[in-house]
């Protein structure tokens, strides 16, 4: 009785022409927690528009605090890398549902037609400059190869999203620029830096390889699959910590590694190898050949088992038990860095569901230990210790970096997408 009530009221509220009235909600059906996750990917990626945007001009506020509070604000530019973020941030909220992507649609557009003012002044390659010109087309300055692996993942994720082929024809020609920096010499690998080729690094090598196998699936076109291995045989091969199957940062010209660990290096190459799994059983399932099937199944088996390795090396390297906490606390302080372990466990999880649900789990618990600190619409970086403090104990947000704060919104939008499609099988 009291339904038919309810929904007696509704209709005579949406006669009288109430907002709202046959709007469905983007999240209604979504399941508990996604819902929540979903709400605050939104509000988090709103407060990043609200406080580093500037439509008129397509532009990016690096810092926050800056001009959109008063004219003594931080005026500093975004770079191509976390303006790539503030993208990748909107299409993550765009896959959760339609009415998601209806509502984010415009901004997302807008920051792909953004990425133009960072496009080169050259002939020869499809490419984008670390830094912003103030006109389209006239960047200059350095290029850095993983910039442009992420570029062009955003483009693909776009052309996903809304079918646009002239975001998957962009994606093409970028990761094309992308495979021009291979270095042809005994030592191998894509190198970091287009104008300083003194090291290549697991963040221009594990995601390409990534990229490179999606583009293989977009286009069928067999010379990204066969780039996408050679990337990661050289990557796991050359930069992974076999103690640990955590990788490191980068080898040098001369053969030196840099030993450090980053959570987007390991999860980059976690998300290749489950890939590379995933297409060795597609092209096995179109084989005729019981030979070369066979063959398919066995690489694709490897590519699995080593995923599961790096996924276990990653949360025993950087999830901790500590006193005070009843889960195990995240030893990385870079949402961005963070956001792709998380995505590439997630998608691990389709496979190998028992395994890594306790590392999502755990993941899952920090951020939301994190989003307590929110203040001012936005949520810190350090998602263990939260905003820094004046002398009375209150946040303070000072230099808050746009690729965090997109990160952070990236991040529940992430799980949400997993609590919602991937755990429930509903993809």
């Amino acid at each position: 009785m009291k339904r038919i009530v309810a929904s007696a009221l509704a209709l005579v509220l949406c006669s009288a022409g109430f907002a709202g009235c046959g709007e469905e909600e983007p999240f209604s059906g979504f399941v508990d927690p996604a819902r929540e996750y979903a709400e605050r990917s939104v509000s988090l990626n709103d407060a990043v528009r609200e406080k580093y945007w500037q439509e008129a001009v397509l532009f990016m506020y690096h810092y926050y605090p800056n001009f959109t509070t008063d004219a003594s604000g931080d005026m500093s530019t975004a770079f191509v890398w976390p303006y790539t973020e503030t993208v990748a941030a909107s299409w993550r909220i765009a896959t959760l549902s339609d009415g998601a992507k209806t509502e984010v649609g415009e901004y997302y557009k807008k920051l792909l037609e953004g990425f133009e003012y960072y496009r080169s002044f050259r002939s020869d390659y499809h490419v984008y400059c670390a830094s912003r010109a103030t006109e389209i087309g006239m960047a200059a300055g350095d290029t850095y190869y993983d910039d442009n692996v992420w570029i062009s993942r955003e483009f693909l994720n776009a052309y996903e999203v809304f079918g646009n082929e002239e975001y998957l024809d962009t994606s093409a020609k970028v990761a094309t620029f992308v495979w021009s920096g291979w270095a042809n010499d005994e030592l191998g690998g894509i190198y970091w830096c287009e104008q300083k080729k003194n090291s290549r690094n697991t963040c221009s090598n594990a995601p390409a390889s990534l990229l490179f196998a999606r583009l293989y699936q977009a286009t069928g076109e067999k010379e990204w699959l066969d780039r996408a291995e050679q990337v990661y045989e050289w990557t796991y091969n050359t930069l992974r910590d076999p103690s640990d199957n955590v990788y490191w940062d980068n080898i040098s010209n001369e053969g030196n590694i840099t030993t450090w660990k980053f959570t987007y290096n390991t999860g980059s190459m976690i998300g290749a190898g489950v890939k590379l799994y995933e297409v060795m059983l597609q092209e096995a399932e179109k084989s005729a050949d019981e030979t070369e099937k066979a063959a398919l199944l066995q690489k694709a088996e490897i590519y699995l088992s080593q995923a599961k390795a790096s996924a276990e090396g990653a949360y025993r390297y950087w999830f901790k038990q500590r006193e005070g906490y009843d889960y195990r606390v995240i030893d990385s302080t870079n949402p961005w860095f963070n956001v792709l372990l998380l995505d590439a466990w997630m998608e691990l999880y389709r496979f190998a569901p028992e395994t890594t649900l306790p590392y999502i789990e755990a993941y899952e618990a920090n951020l939301n230990h994190a989003y307590t600190f929110l203040h001012d619409g936005l949520m810190p970086a350090d998602w263990v210790n939260g905003w820094g403090k004046d002398g009375e104990g209150n946040p303070v947000i000072s230099k808050a970096n746009v690729l965090d704060m997109a990160a952070n919104a990236e991040n529940f939008g992430t799980l949400a997408y997993f609590y919602q499609y991937i755990k429930e099988g509903k993809e």
